[in-house]
């Protein structure tokens, strides 16, 4: 179980590190998003998502590294 744990936590990193690559990337270019197709409601603005999209990241980070965990009950 603790394997498959750190397997999880590992890929949670490396996913986390990804993402927010990708989503600092789009901060900087937001042309590289697609834009969404007009709606009933009116999607924020690409560099809206792609703040959220980095705040996702790093806390999929930071819960992959232990750092956002809860405490383990005794």
């Amino acid at each position: 179980m603790k394997t498959l744990q750190r397997v999880i936590g590992i890929l949670m990193v490396v996913g986390g590190i990804a993402g927010a690559v990708a989503c600092t990337w789009a901060l900087v270019d937001p042309s590289i998003m697609q834009a969404s197709p007009p709606g009933a409601f009116d999607p924020p603005s690409p560099r809206w998502r792609a703040a959220f999209g980095l705040v996702f990241s790093i806390a999929m980070l930071l819960f992959g590294s232990g750092r956002l965990r809860h405490r383990p009950l005794p």
